[in-house]
């Protein structure tokens, strides 16, 4: 028995949290109150008095990866810019957003779009401004 398989299995509500953060229906807020004790992230930025503020942004799970995940996919990203262009969403939710994408284990990439989808949610998290 590995280290993982005493983890929790996600909830089917967990689950489902998860499919409809990915399509932008449910807030940060409310998937952080569904995986409470789960998944946690820090994605507000360091504010280091030396060095300014720092990008660095930490997630942890503390659940058994499910199989399968949540498939992100090109769809997803042309929705949440959608959203933002229509104003529906800020450009701190889609940072949020995309890191979280990026950082719970979860959700893994459409294999066939793999890099691409990657660029673009790293482009998004890393590039965009959050603040």
């Amino acid at each position: 028995m590995n280290q993982e398989d005493q983890l929790p299995r996600l909830t089917q509500e967990q689950l489902e949290t998860l499919r409809r953060f990915a399509l932008l229906e449910v807030c940060v807020n409310e998937l952080l109150r569904q995986l409470a004790g789960v998944f946690e992230i820090e994605l507000e930025p360091d504010r280091q008095p030396d060095s300014g503020l720092s990008q660095r942004r930490t997630a942890t799970g503390h659940f058994r990866v499910p199989e399968p995940g949540v498939v992100i996919t090109r769809s997803h990203i042309a929705n949440a810019l959608d959203l933002k262009r229509a104003g529906v969403i800020s450009e701190r939710d889609l940072v949020y957003w995309a890191t979280i994408l990026l950082l719970n284990d979860a959700y893994v990439l459409d294999p066939g779009d793999e890099d691409l989808i990657a660029e673009w949610l790293n482009d998004i998290s890393l590039n965009l401004d959050a603040s």
